[in-house]
């Protein structure tokens, strides 16, 4: 089946290779490379070192160019970001954090909802979704089947304590053996719907999962590739554009877009495995005593872990640094420690330097002989880093490049020249609507790699902050809810749980519409006002000559 795609795509679009146009030859790469990221007929991460093949061939950039591109800024922040995360799940600090808010929720179907949700988001703005929904599938799974058991054994135990013995009755009257069947048919109905109850449950909790995981993400300038793929083509197309997203200023926005976005896809989810049903959700619809054995399976878990050791309070340390110092790099309304003392490094050196600790600082006493001398070794650092991850950061940036000097985001925007006549709070809503239903398909990645260059020239061109249309389809990139293959917290939920395809497409649809809906209110209120949306800025339309078609009358300012 992948043989096809393989030999295929090359053929049918061969003719743009031999064209002598520089523009139809860079859409020949990324048409071959979307087939592939597709189809996943060859490994993603061999994918993305084709332009190292073709545009050197094609004359589109030098070879030493294009492999400059493979190691950058924003790679080594993923780079020193994973490595910390690495640390963070070796010593089981994530498992911790869940047990002890689970233990805080208890096991009521909203509560528990709501806090395993609250946790897939907060770690998936630090660490890998995939770990986190990895983590936490198999934990909630436990929970839901001690409750079931245990409800299953109190009911037992209330139907032996009511039922009739010789000893404290009067000597039994005939009775039916055999049940009538209007009693069987009616215990056989209260019997699938127990079942059907169990079922909604398992796929609502399950399936809030790998969505809180993707919603989470986009909080973080590095909780998602898609975001970090943002801020390297804003610092690469526009260099002059005073750091506009940074740490602090993408967390301001998309902290407060995730909040909302996660609350209405509770609340959708609740409605729809469980309606409005608020006795049944926050009563449990388990007793008294499931509730209890299942917070006693919690607190069994827990105990598990041991006490807080002296390697788990290194890596908390390290990582709570990490963060403070991400967020007081540049807060914006205060000048932040890099402008004070190191002029503006980059990122990536925080990330890098606790990273580097993590194979620095030396444990009073080892765990068990396996365990490292460090908070991490070197060895178990190359097992579990996803190296492949790195090389697609690399190809993502090498072929936004090659479209860019090709002159291929020129074409595309001369293509879409009508959509300019569309109003702009239109126009971001359309482009999410696009995005959010090609991302369901095509690498988050790869549409984030092509589409940036794009949604910049275009905005040059018509006037437009260049934000105002690149930020809200960053995000709606994320926003990858309707099938198994579209990110792997899918494909993961998909097959632990045993869904079918509509169990994931119903939910999915409206949450995506949800998404595009709450993504645009967040860019038209407060995301005006912190990235001052309603003018054109300078460093934009100094730089519109190298990234859009040049710009003949561009008013001072765009009202949103």
């Amino acid at each position: 089946t992948n043989i096809f795609p393989l030999y295929a795509a090359p053929l049918l679009s061969l003719f743009m290779f031999a064209c002598v146009l520089q523009e139809a030859k860079c859409a020949f790469v990324v048409i071959l490379m979307a087939v592939y990221w597709c189809t996943d007929c060859v490994p993603l991460a061999v994918t993305a070192l084709l332009p190292i093949i073709f545009f050197p061939l094609m004359g589109i950039m030098k070879s030493e160019q294009v492999c400059l591109l493979y190691v950058n800024d924003a790679s080594m922040l993923g780079l020193g970001g994973l490595v910390v995360a690495i640390a963070v799940e070796y010593w089981n600090l994530h498992k911790r954090l869940t047990l002890c808010i689970l233990m805080l929720v208890g096991v009521r179907p909203a509560l528990l909802m709501a806090g395993f949700m609250s946790i897939a988001a907060f770690l998936s703005m630090f660490i890998s979704s995939i770990a986190s929904v990895t983590m936490m599938l198999p934990i909630i799974h436990d929970v839901l089947e001690y409750c079931r058991k245990t409800e299953d054994a109190a009911k037992d135990w209330e139907q032996q304590q009511s039922a009739p013995t010789q000893e404290n009755h009067a000597p039994l009257l005939p009775v039916e053996l055999e049940p009538s069947p209007e009693e069987v048919f009616r215990a056989e109905q209260r019997m699938l719907r127990h079942q059907q109850n169990n079922l909604n449950l398992t796929k609502g909790m399950s399936l809030s999962m790998c969505y809180a995981a993707s919603i989470g993400g986009t909080a973080t300038l590095t909780g998602a590739i898609p975001n970090l793929l943002l801020k390297n083509q804003i610092d690469k197309l526009f260099p002059e554009n005073g750091d506009v997203i940074n740490y602090t200023s993408w967390f301001k926005f998309s902290f407060l877009n995730m909040l909302l976005m996660l609350a209405t896809s509770y609340l959708w989810l609740h409605f729809m495995y469980w309606g409005f049903n608020v006795k049944k959700s926050f009563g449990c619809g388990t007793n008294g005593n499931s509730r209890q054995a299942a917070h006693q399976l919690m607190r069994t878990e827990y105990r598990k872990l041991g006490s807080f050791s002296f390697a788990e309070g290194c890596v908390v340390v390290l990582f709570l640094l990490l963060v403070v110092l991400w967020f007081t790099r540049d807060p914006g309304f205060m000048p932040g420690w890099a402008e004070l003392l190191f002029n503006q490094e980059r990122k990536s050196v925080l990330s890098l330097v606790a990273a580097s600790h993590m194979f620095v600082l030396a444990l009073p006493e080892r765990p068990s002989l396996r365990a490292p001398k460090t908070l991490l070794s070197w060895g178990m650092v190359q097992k579990k880093l996803p190296w492949n991850l790195l090389l697609l950061l690399g190809g993502t940036f090498a072929l936004a490049r090659g479209i860019q000097t090709s002159g291929l985001s020129v074409s595309v925007v001369r293509a879409l020249k009508p959509l300019q006549n569309i109003p702009p709070a239109a126009l971001s809503f359309v482009l999410c609507i696009v995005v959010s239903m090609l991302t369901e398909i095509c690498s988050n990645s790869m549409l984030s790699t092509i589409l940036m260059p794009v949604l910049a020239s275009m905005a040059t061109t018509i006037g437009l902050h260049p934000l105002y249309l690149m930020v809200p389809p960053t995000i709606c990139i994320s926003f990858t809810f309707m099938f198994p293959v579209a990110t792997p917290t899918n494909s993961i939920t998909f097959t632990y749980t045993n869904l079918k395809i509509m169990d994931m497409v119903k939910p999915g649809f409206v949450l995506n519409i949800l998404g595009i809906l709450c993504t645009n209110l967040a860019i038209h209120t407060w995301g005006v006002a912190i990235f001052q949306l309603n003018e054109f800025p300078a460093w934009a339309k100094f730089n519109s000559s190298s990234t859009a078609l040049p710009l003949t009358s561009v008013p001072p300012t765009v009202p949103l």
